[in-house]
């Protein structure tokens, strides 16, 4: 009897379990939504720009050498400071320029006593010849002796003028307005002339970019520069959502052979001193104006075999699409075909995504992506009145 008992429990425990299984075997879970993060598609008014990678160039650069052989007395600034144009920067050992400046003194003023003196002469015989008491021959070698003490004078007096310009070289002043770099030779060094660059000073402000596009777009480049100034932007890294505006200033004469690009300049004031000598920096030649372009992040766009699209979030679904693109306006391109204005384009987690993949957003909220945020309901006024609801949490 308990053997029997003991298999029909068994037999009913068996039927439970199998119907369980069975009714678990007809339900199918779906994909889990992949969280991604959405940005809206935009219009408005967007530059069409060329971008290229230029090098930032003082606008005057001017070497600072010694004139002649001698050593370094004194430096008179800080390195990297800025200097006025006239300032003084080097002092060079004077001592045998003074000595030259010295002997070229002395022999004017010798050669303008002896013209003085001649000149007296010259006087007397005149008076003297044109009463007779000498010859004419007499006075006009006199009159030709008073000439050449004159011109020896000013010989003398040019080179006098000479030893003392001489002498103001052995102190270095900067010739422009600018920031210098470091001194390259210290107190007590021996420079060679014309050889050896004591310092260098650059001009911040303005400020040259050099930078080159290629030649498909000299016909258009050439169409806007002959029609006024062109616009061109320029960003140190890391600063490319706000750079600084210049102008095209140059446009080489020819197409360089072997990079098929041509040479650009832009004008930088540089005002802030954002940009520096030297530097690298992302340009961007601002060609003309895209009306109402459609924008989307660039982060937004991806690469397939198939060209270029973006993942376009409708009812809580992922859509692939096909787009066309334009240029790039720093962190957005346009785009040409395939987004309307408003639509939620995915620009964070692509890598889960496939066409009707079920999405939510990143933040864990499971609202809708694309969906804008609903607005907080404004706070309750404090007054010295309590509201309704305060009323009924005190009466219970």
């Amino acid at each position: 009897m308990r053997n029997m008992l003991n298999s029909i429990l068994l037999s009913m425990l068996l039927g439970s379990a199998l119907l369980v299984c069975g009714c678990g075997r007809g339900k199918k879970e779906g994909p889990r939504p992949a969280p991604v993060v959405t940005a809206q598609a935009e219009v408005k008014d967007a530059p069409y720009i060329l971008p290229s990678v230029g090098t930032i160039k003082a606008a005057i650069s001017a070497n600072i050498k010694s004139r002649f052989a001698a050593n370094i007395k004194k430096v008179h600034f800080v390195e990297g400071s800025l200097v006025k144009a006239g300032q003084v920067l080097f002092t060079i050992d004077p001592a045998v320029n003074i000595f030259a400046e010295q002997q070229a003194g002395a022999t004017y003023s010798r050669d303008r006593a002896d013209y003085e003196q001649q000149a007296r002469d010259l006087e007397r015989y005149k008076i003297l010849s044109d009463q007779g008491v000498i010859s004419r021959e007499q006075y006009e070698e006199k009159q030709t002796a008073a000439v050449r003490a004159k011109n020896a004078m000013r010989a003398s007096g040019a080179g006098a003028s000479i030893a003392r310009q001489t002498l103001s070289y052995n102190t270095i002043t900067s010739p422009i307005d600018g920031r210098i770099g470091a001194a390259l030779f210290e107190e007590g060094s021996f420079v060679k002339d014309k050889d050896d660059i004591l310092a260098v000073v650059n001009t911040t402000t303005p400020l040259d970019v050099s930078f080159s596009l290629p030649e498909r777009y000299l016909a258009e480049l050439r169409k806007h520069y002959s029609q006024g100034p062109i616009a061109v932007e320029a960003a140190p890294p890391g600063m490319e959502a706000h750079p600084e505006t210049g102008w095209l200033t140059f446009m080489d004469n020819q197409v360089d052979h072997g990079t098929g690009a041509i040479r650009l300049k832009a004008r930088f004031e540089n005002l802030e001193g954002r940009l520096w000598p030297g530097q690298f920096v992302t340009v961007g030649l601002v060609l003309k104006t895209v009306k109402d372009a459609v924008l989307v992040p660039a982060n937004a766009v991806q690469n397939g075999p198939e060209g270029t699209y973006v993942f376009v979030v409708k009812d809580a679904r992922a859509e692939m699409r096909p787009v066309s693109v334009g240029v790039r306006v720093h962190d957005s391109i346009i785009i040409e075909k395939g987004v309307r204005s408003g639509e939620a384009v995915v620009v964070q987690g692509h890598l889960r995504l496939f066409p009707g993949a079920p999405v939510t957003e990143a933040d864990g909220t499971g609202k809708q992506p694309g969906a804008k945020p609903a607005a907080e309901p404004a706070p309750a006024a404090r007054t010295g009145t309590a509201t309704g609801n305060e009323t009924r949490q005190n009466a219970q």
